[in-house]
């Protein structure tokens, strides 16, 4: 008996001991991601992107939603700040988005703030919920909760606002532990918003800027729903980031000093109103592309400029896929976005801007997705009458992206696909 005794004391030693191994496992995983996430937002300061808003609304959950403006703002982030501009404007400013924007729905934080409350700021509740799938990958998915009074997240609907509390779950990839996505639930929302739920969804990905990879929101969806079921929805999307060059005074440390500086390419400025053609250096396939991919294109002329040659043939433009987004309604299709921000040759580099003009036509390629919808009425004995409407959706538009749809569960993009480009205005 005594011997049983211990074989049974040590069986449940064993157990305790693999069961603070996977405790330990899950602290582990969400230390380094924690670790990586701040790593990531340390590197924001002096950036800034172009922050698209698509603004919509539907009555009922069964309509469409209808378009109803798009927000086009300039976000950087300065010590723990976002600060916002419109584009072109020589200061960024500092206080409410709503008060900025005006009229509408704005939520704040979703550049940076928002990530940060849930992982760095210690005022959140986190539980590891289990293993997933999110685009695919496995995922490993955290449940977080963060209370009314130490939450940062404020929601603007039309001049009335207001602190909202949070629950949520955020997702990172199994192996790399890269942040994959954020999705938040308002508690605690203000009666006179005369709202029934809030939820905002966050995409991350990786972008390689210049000399930095930046971990950034590639889209973000804020839905609200009203005391009567009407719905709400903003689109973000932030494009065209780059290193702080403006004629706005900003304050940040100073770097620290790197060794070993490669010799920068002699850099060049490109005029607006350009136009020309290139092709893909290199295929893009569904099955193995992913958003923050770099492309290259390639000059499929000289460009001249005031009589000279200001790019030759061969110069290659660089860029990144900007979307690659599944969606299987109203069928199988993909959203696709591709963004170039930067030109080199023999030495030389210019940022580039600019809007698609026009790509090949290859199999699938769509520049608007169309839909249809039947609705019928029974009248009972009366007989019933049919209604069928049919739209066509565009990307929404996005400042130096080209985006279109692509047909079916997967599509190629061949190397030597042709697209012609017009330069826009660089902004400084």
């Amino acid at each position: 008996m005594k011997l049983a005794g211990i074989f049974i004391s040590g069986f449940g030693f064993a157990l305790l001991l693999s069961a603070q191994a996977d405790l330990n496992k899950d602290v582990i995983q969400l230390a380094q991601l924690k670790r990586d996430v701040a790593a990531s937002l340390a590197k924001l300061d002096n950036y800034t992107c172009v922050e698209t808003i698509d603004r919509s609304d539907r009555k009922k959950s069964q309509e469409p939603f209808r378009h109803r403006d798009t927000l086009h703002l300039e976000v950087a982030v300065a010590r723990n700040k976002e600060l916002f501009a419109w584009p072109g404007a020589e200061h960024f400013e500092e206080g409410d988005l709503a008060g900025f924007v005006g009229a509408g729905m704005i939520s704040s934080g979703n550049f940076e703030s928002a990530i940060k409350s849930v992982l760095l700021d210690n005022t959140s509740e986190i539980h590891f919920h289990g293993v997933g799938e999110i685009w695919g990958r496995h995922a490993l998915r955290w449940d977080y909760k963060i209370p009314y009074n130490l939450s940062a997240w404020t929601v603007n609907i039309n001049g009335r606002g207001g602190r909202v509390s949070e629950t949520g779950s955020f997702w990172a990839d199994a192996e790399s532990f890269q942040l994959l996505r954020l999705q938040s639930e308002a508690g605690d929302i203000p009666p006179d918003l005369l709202v029934a739920s809030i939820t905002n969804t966050l995409d991350y990905a990786r972008v390689a800027v210049h000399t930095k990879d930046l971990l950034l929101p590639q889209s973000v969806e804020l839905l609200v729903t009203d005391l009567k079921g009407a719905e709400t929805r903003n689109r973000i999307e932030f494009s065209q980031c780059h290193e702080f060059s403006g004629a706005a005074s900003l304050s940040f440390d100073q770097p620290a000093p790197v060794a070993q500086l490669p010799v920068p390419a002699a850099e060049f400025d490109v005029p607006p109103g350009l136009e020309f053609s290139v092709h893909l250096a290199q295929a893009i396939d569904s099955k193995a592309a992913g958003v923050g991919d770099r492309i290259t294109a390639i000059f499929d002329a000289p460009v001249h400029y005031h009589g000279s040659v200001l790019i030759p043939k061969g110069a290659m433009l660089e860029g990144r896929i900007r979307r690659l987004a599944r969606y299987t309604t109203p069928h199988a299709h993909y959203l696709v976005g591709l963004e170039f921000s930067a030109i080199e040759f023999a030495g030389k580099r210019a940022l580039f801007t600019g809007e698609m003009v026009s790509i090949a036509q290859v199999p699938g390629l769509t520049p608007a997705l169309g839909t249809s919808k039947t609705i019928t009425t029974d009248f009972g004995i009366g007989g019933h009458v049919i209604t069928s409407s049919y739209e066509d959706e565009i990307p929404i538009p996005i400042p130096g992206v080209g985006a279109f749809f692509m047909d079916g569960s997967s599509f190629l993009l061949p190397q030597g696909l042709r697209m012609t480009w017009r330069t826009t205005r660089l902004r400084k």
